[in-house]
């Protein structure tokens, strides 16, 4: 007996996402950023995430240390890595909640980004964004910065007797925006510049 059409069942395969914590080593008060990333992500994906969330130029080498190997991307005068990290996945590595890697961004700088996996979902909605979940602070910016930015628009305000204009309005978020974490902000560029398949 052949089975019917209602009998049949369509099993669709689950994608799995890390939750991920990904701060700025050496850094207080402490600079993170949470982010959900689907398993198919690539190594160069990755980074060029960390590029976006970060505010970094992409103009320096960097790689990942993973289970005590190094990937990067192969740069004319650079390292030499071994895997092509726009085919090393995420899922490739079989992570466990809890388990760390780190990336490294400006060798001559140092800058280090511990990444620790936090939770793993697994889900049959198929979702490729990288999305940022939350995160604190900016490299290389004090309160003190964040303060002057919001006391100088405060006297604007004062001054112009609340009257502001468009212009004014644009030039504060901008300035803003380089002093101060802003999840929209980066969620929108995630958007419009990572695409995953």
């Amino acid at each position: 007996m052949q089975p019917s059409g209602s009998d049949l069942i369509t099993i669709t395969p689950k994608t799995k996402y890390y939750f991920v914590k990904i701060a700025l080593r050496g850094i207080s008060p402490m600079v993170w950023r949470r982010l959900r990333i689907p398993g198919n992500t690539s190594l160069a994906m990755l980074h060029y995430c960390i590029q976006i969330i970060y505010g970094w130029d992409d103009v320096h080498l960097h790689q990942f240390h993973i289970y005590g190997k190094d990937y990067g991307i192969n740069y004319a005068g650079g390292f030499c890595y071994s895997d092509n990290p726009h085919t090393v996945y995420l899922d490739d590595f079989r992570f466990d909640v809890g388990d760390r890697f780190t990336y490294e961004y400006n060798f001559f700088e140092n800058i280090m980004h511990d990444i620790r996996i936090e939770k793993i979902k697994e889900s049959q909605k198929v979702d490729h964004a990288i999305t940022c979940l939350s995160g604190s602070g900016m490299s290389g910016v004090t309160q003190y910065d964040v303060a002057k930015v919001k006391h100088k628009m405060l006297r604007l305000v004062v001054t112009k007797k609340g009257l502001l204009t468009k212009e004014d309005i644009i030039r504060f978020r901008k300035e803003l925006n380089r002093v101060e974490f802003n999840k929209n902000r980066v969620n929108i560029k995630l958007a419009s510049r990572i695409e995953i398949q």
